[in-house]
C-alpha cells in the first residue's frame, strides 16, 4: 500500500506559530502575561477581516479540510444607499436641517444634517472619489485622493481658493450627516424589523493642502449599498459630465431611476410618491396648479437631461402616475 500523504502547513504559518509557542513559553516562565501576537505573515494591504478568513483558509487547505461555508451575510441590505438625496438640489435648499420621507408602504427616513445639507457640487465630490475609488472600495472600507484631482475631474479651477472653501464646508456637513430608516429588510425573516442609523463617512483624514492625499473612510452599510452593485450600473462620465454642469437633480434622479429600471420594459410610478422618494415633498404637497409649474422648472428639466442614458422617454398618464421608458 503507498503512505498516505500528510499535508504539510505552509512555512510561513508554521514559522508564525512556532513564533508564538516560544513567546508562551517564555512568558510561563517569567511569570509574564503575554503580549499580543503580531499580525500574520501574509500580503500587506489586505483588510485584518481579509487577512483572518485568507489564514483560515490556508491554514484548512494545509490540512486537506474543506473550506467552510460561506457565511450568510447578517446586515440587511435593500436597494442603494446612494440613491437617498443625499446633498441639496439647489442652495436654497442647503439651509434644509433634517429631512424626513414618508414612503407609501409604511417605512420611512430620516435625514439630520446639523450643519445643513451639502450644496449641489456635494454630488460631483462624492462621484470623483468613488470613481477613483472604485477598486479599493470593494476591498477596503477606504480610499485616497487628493482635492485637487477632484476638482480637476470635474473641470473646476484647483488654484481657486472659494473652491476649496467650498469643499470643505461641503464635506464637513456631510461628515456630520446622518440617517434612519426602516427600509432595509433582514435577509432571513424578509422583515422590515429594525430601524438602522448609520452616516456616509466614519472618519476622513483632509489634507491641509489641496495637492496632499486626502483619505475618506466610508460607513460600512453605505460601502455595502456601494459593493450589492450600483457602481457597476452607472456610467461613470456621464455621472461626472452632470456634475460638471451642477445638475444635482438631475444626477440624484439618475441613480435613483438605474436601480428601479433594472430590465423592465417599462417603469411606471405614482407622481406624488416619486417627488416624496426623492426629497420633494415640499412640491408633491403644493395645490396642482402650482405643482405643475414647479414640474416644468425643476423636475422635468433633469429627466430631459437623461434622455439617451437611463431613459428613452418619460411621460404622464391620466391616473397620475409618471412611465418611465428604459433607454436601449
Amino acid at each position: 500500500m503507498s503512505e498516505s500523504k500528510i499535508p504539510l502547513i505552509p512555512d510561513e504559518i508554521k514559522a508564525w506559530l512556532d513564533e508564538q509557542d516560544a513567546m508562551f513559553n517564555a512568558a510561563q516562565l517569567h511569570g509574564r502575561s503575554l503580549p499580543p501576537p503580531p499580525p500574520l505573515p501574509i500580503s500587506q494591504g489586505i483588510p485584518p477581516t481579509s487577512q483572518a478568513a485568507e489564514v483560515q483558509r490556508q491554514i484548512r487547505a494545509s490540512l486537506g479540510l474543506p473550506p467552510l461555508p460561506e457565511v450568510k451575510p447578517t446586515i440587511p441590505v435593500e436597494g442603494h444607499v446612494c440613491e437617498f438625496p443625499l446633498w441639496a438640489f439647489s442652495k436654497k435648499r442647503s439651509t434644509i436641517t433634517k429631512l424626513h420621507i414618508p414612503y407609501e408602504d409604511g417605512s420611512f427616513l430620516t435625514i439630520d444634517a446639523p450643519k445643513g445639507m451639502p450644496s449641489p457640487r456635494f454630488p460631483g465630490y462624492l462621484d470623483a472619489i468613488l470613481y477613483h475609488g472604485q477598486h479599493d472600495l470593494f476591498l477596503l472600507d477606504h480610499t485616497s485622493i487628493s482635492v485637487y484631482s477632484i476638482f480637476q475631474a470635474l473641470g473646476m479651477d484647483p488654484n481657486n481658493g472659494m473652491n476649496y472653501a467650498r469643499f470643505r464646508r461641503d464635506i464637513h456637513r456631510a461628515f456630520f450627516l446622518s440617517m434612519a430608516t426602516d427600509r432595509f429588510r433582514d435577509p432571513d425573516t424578509g422583515q422590515r424589523s429594525h430601524v438602522l442609523y448609520f452616516r456616509v463617512l466614519w472618519t476622513m483624514a483632509l489634507a491641509k493642502n489641496r495637492r496632499d492625499v486626502s483619505r475618506f473612510r466610508f460607513d460600512d452599510l453605505f460601502l455595502a449599498s456601494l459593493r450589492s452593485g450600483y457602481l457597476k450600473r452607472l456610467d461613470w462620465e456621464f455621472c461626472l459630465w452632470l456634475d460638471q454642469q451642477q445638475e444635482a437633480l438631475a444626477r440624484f434622479i439618475y441613480g435613483h431611476i438605474m436601480k428601479r429600471v433594472g430590465e423592465k420594459s417599462l417603469y411606471p410610478r405614482n407622481l406624488i410618491g416619486f417627488l416624496r422618494d426623492c426629497g420633494l415633498g415640499y412640491i408633491a404637497d403644493l395645490e396642482p396648479k402650482r405643482r405643475n409649474e414647479q414640474l416644468k422648472e425643476t423636475v422635468f428639466p433633469a429627466l430631459d437631461l437623461l434622455k439617451g442614458h437611463a431613459l428613452r422617454s418619460y411621460e404622464l398618464d391620466d391616473r397620475g402616475n409618471i412611465v418611465f421608458i428604459p433607454a436601449d
